[in-house]
C-alpha cells in the first residue's frame, strides 16, 4: 500500500524526514523503538542525506551547463548563419558545395504556369480617357478589384490591347496595339480630326498565352 503520509516531491520529503527521525530519536522509549532500529533509522537518513545534497550539486551543475551549452549554440548559429549568407551570394558557389555544407540548395525550377490559368481569370477590366489631344491613356486592372490597381494576378504577365476606329455603318476592324505589363498605357494617336477609338483588352501569361477578351470602351479623341 502507498504510503500517503509521506511527501511526493523530494525537497518535501527531505524537510518531512528530518522531523520524523529528530522526533523519533527523541522520543525513542515512547514510541517502541529498540536502539538498533534508531540506529538503522539513522544510518539510512545519513545516506540519504548524501545523495539527496549530491543530486542537487549535479542538478545545479546541469543547469548551468545546459545554460552554457544554449549560449554557445547561440553564438555558433550567428556565426553559421553570416558565413551561410556570404556562400550563399556569391555566383561562384555551387550546388555540390551547397550539399556537402549541408544548406539550402535554391529551386531553380520554375512551377509551370497551367495553360487554363489564362483562360479561367475574368478578363481586365479596362478604362478610357482621352487626356490630351491625340492622346488616349488607358487603365487596366483586375476585374475583382473594383478600382484602379496596377495589380497582375498571380501566375500573369500583363494585357494585350487592341483598339479599332469606330465608323457609321461598318464593322469594327481591330487592331493589336500593345502588350503592357504596368498600367497606365499611352497611346499616342495620329488624328486629323477627332475620332471615335474603340478598345479592348485580354490578359497574357509568361508564355505569352491569351486570355479572353474584356467589354469593349469607346472614347472621342481630340485632335
Amino acid at each position: 500500500m502507498p504510503h500517503d503520509y509521506i511527501p511526493k516531491p523530494d525537497s518535501s520529503f527531505n524537510t518531512w524526514q528530518q522531523n520524523y527521525v529528530n522526533y523519533a530519536v527523541a522520543n525513542a522509549l515512547a514510541l517502541g523503538l529498540t536502539p538498533v532500529e534508531i540506529t538503522t533509522l539513522q544510518g539510512e537518513q545519513l545516506q540519504w542525506i548524501t545523495a539527496y545534497n549530491n543530486h542537487i550539486v549535479a542538478q545545479n551543475t546541469a543547469r548551468g551547463a545546459q545554460a552554457t551549452k544554449d549560449d554557445e549554440r547561440d553564438e555558433l548559429e550567428a556565426i553559421i548563419r553570416t558565413l551561410t549568407k556570404k556562400i550563399q551570394a556569391r555566383t561562384e558557389t555551387t550546388n555540390m558545395q551547397r550539399e556537402s555544407l549541408g544548406i539550402t540548395i535554391p529551386d531553380t525550377t520554375r512551377t509551370p504556369i497551367p495553360p487554363e490559368l489564362v483562360l479561367t481569370t475574368p478578363p481586365p477590366m479596362i478604362e478610357i480617357r482621352c487626356t490630351a489631344p491625340k492622346t488616349v491613356t488607358i487603365n487596366w486592372y483586375p476585374s475583382s478589384v473594383g478600382g484602379s490597381s496596377d495589380a497582375i494576378p498571380q501566375g500573369l504577365d500583363g494585357v494585350a490591347i487592341y483598339y479599332a476606329v469606330k465608323t457609321d455603318g461598318e464593322p469594327l476592324e481591330f487592331k493589336f496595339l500593345a502588350m503592357d505589363t504596368n498600367t497606365p498605357y499611352i497611346h499616342n494617336v495620329e488624328n486629323a480630326e477627332t475620332v471615335t477609338l474603340v478598345y479592348k483588352a485580354q490578359w497574357f501569361d509568361k508564355r505569352k498565352r491569351l486570355g479572353p477578351f474584356s467589354a469593349e470602351v469607346r472614347v472621342a479623341v481630340t485632335s
